[in-house]
């Protein structure tokens, strides 16, 4: 696509589709890891006897969820192997980012990043919108190509999402508005997630169901309104979502990355992956 039609579709709608982004041996190597690590998904959390869900631990990836219907996250799925890795700073959307994050002003780190699974029956709440009045969700452009977006999710489709997959759904346009979806909206102030109706964000008006095939990315801006419908088929939807911002964001559930992975890392991804390091005297 044209870079200029890109910009202007990203500024209009608040999100890109990138077909067929991810090669077909690195979506067979992350399938592979996930139906290695089956057992997670069926029993994802600790059995200790606490009586609040607790994720269990794969080296130094937690099993998590934000409500129980939404599935089980990864979290920190970087430090899965050489194929989380990668995508980092993949090229099929890695200038991009750069690009709409401003990162030679702002820098880049990831705030967060997750594989997901999610079974019949289960959704995300709609949530975000122009409204809310968040640092992270930022969207601006100038008109002289210089972005200033604070929050870029991308989604990594690791099989077809279809109808009745529990496809992500989107407003388009939503990043910019300024009125408060009605879902969104109590006793007349703006919400940030829907805490209240408990419905499917598929369910809510306006929203837009995005298809996508295995390999495909939907690259968004955090600001849009956006959640999940619900997935009325059997199986499971499998997805990777990384998010990416400036390097004043910290990363969210404040994972310690491990000195292996440190390690390994290219100059270039450690760069994202700890924009900050940390600075301790000569002694230390």
């Amino acid at each position: 696509m044209d870079n200029n039609i890109q910009d202007y579709l990203f500024d209009l709608q608040g999100y890109l589709v990138l077909e067929n982004a991810i090669s077909s041996a690195d979506l067979h190597e992350m399938n592979q890891w996930i139906d290695a690590h089956e057992s997670y998904v069926k029993e994802p959390w600790s059995t200790d006897g606490e009586p609040k869900k607790k994720g269990r631990w794969i080296g130094h990836i937690e099993t998590h969820t934000y409500n129980e219907e939404n599935g089980v996250n990864f979290q920190s799925i970087i430090e899965g192997g050489p194929v989380f890795e990668r995508l980092i700073d993949h090229p099929a959307w890695i200038d991009l980012v750069k690009k709409y994050i401003h990162s030679s002003a702002n820098g880049l780190s990831i705030h967060e990043n997750f594989l997901n699974v999610r079974g019949p029956g289960g959704y995300l709440h709609i949530h975000c919108g122009g409204h809310v009045p968040l640092s992270y969700l930022t969207f601006r452009q100038n008109n002289t190509g210089e972005w200033m977006v604070g929050q870029i999710n991308v989604l990594m489709a690791l099989n077809d999402i279809g109808e009745g997959d529990g496809p992500p759904v989107l407003i388009p346009g939503s990043h910019k508005c300024t009125e408060i979806h009605p879902r969104l909206e109590v006793d007349g102030r703006g919400l940030i997630y829907d805490s209240v109706s408990g419905k499917p964000a598929g369910t809510a008006i306006a929203m837009q169901e995005m298809y996508l095939k295995a390999g495909d990315v939907l690259l968004f801006t955090d600001a849009i309104t956006h959640g999940s419908a619900e997935r009325t088929n059997p199986g499971y939807r499998r997805t990777i979502v990384y998010r990416y911002s400036p390097k004043y964001v910290r990363e969210r559930f404040n994972y310690q990355i491990s000195e292996e992975l440190l390690r390994r890392l290219t100059p270039e991804r450690r760069a994202i992956i700890e924009p900050n390091a940390p600075r301790r005297p000569p002694s230390a």
